[in-house]
């Protein structure tokens, strides 16, 4: 059944597509709780850095890449317990810093996410999701697809990536529910 009380510790690994920045290794938290059926709330943060490096003669920027996030959502059972759909709105806000680069930005911007999340299995929990947010500097339209695996009976690892129109990202993470 899905779950809608959880804290979630995560490591991505993000490309941005722009050529004058290497990948970046971040760290995040999001902490979900449930209101009353059918609301929650979520809040999250993230931190990551870029190395330099160089491409083709190419020197590539130092960056430190961090985010916010603080919303609500509504979430409601289709066709059987299985399948649930969720719809979020919330504000975010990411800030790149870059040397040697003219990238670096502040970003503040509202999202929405309508996503569904199936449980085939009591063990297994799949996740898909479009985000589309007023950002204009970072991803203002993303899609997102994740995994869980149950492994204890409040527990789960996850896997999953993010395809964005400034970046994609692969992640990991551990979650924790009550």
């Amino acid at each position: 059944m899905v779950n809608f009380n959880n804290i979630e510790a995560y490591y991505r690994y993000v490309a941005p597509k722009a050529s004058n920045l290497s990948g970046a290794n971040t760290i995040g938290a999001t902490l979900t709780v449930a209101l009353f059926n059918p609301l929650y709330l979520k809040f999250g943060a993230s931190w990551g850095s870029g190395g330099g490096g160089s491409v083709t003669g190419a020197t590539k920027g130092n960056y430190d890449f961090a985010s916010i996030q603080a919303g609500a959502g509504f979430h409601t059972s289709l066709i059987n317990e299985k399948l649930t759909f969720v719809a979020e709105a919330g504000l975010v806000y990411a800030s790149l810093k870059a040397q040697d680069t003219s990238v670096s930005f502040s970003d503040g911007s509202i999202y929405v996410r309508p996503a569904l999340r199936f449980t085939p299995l009591t063990w297994l929990e799949v996740q898909a999701g479009v985000t589309v947010s007023s950002a204009d500097k970072y991803d203002s339209k993303m899609i997102d697809l994740s995994t869980y695996f149950r492994v204890l009976p409040m527990f789960d690892i996850g896997i999953g990536g993010d395809f964005g129109n400034t970046t994609r990202a692969f992640r990991t993470s551990l979650r924790l529910r009550w």
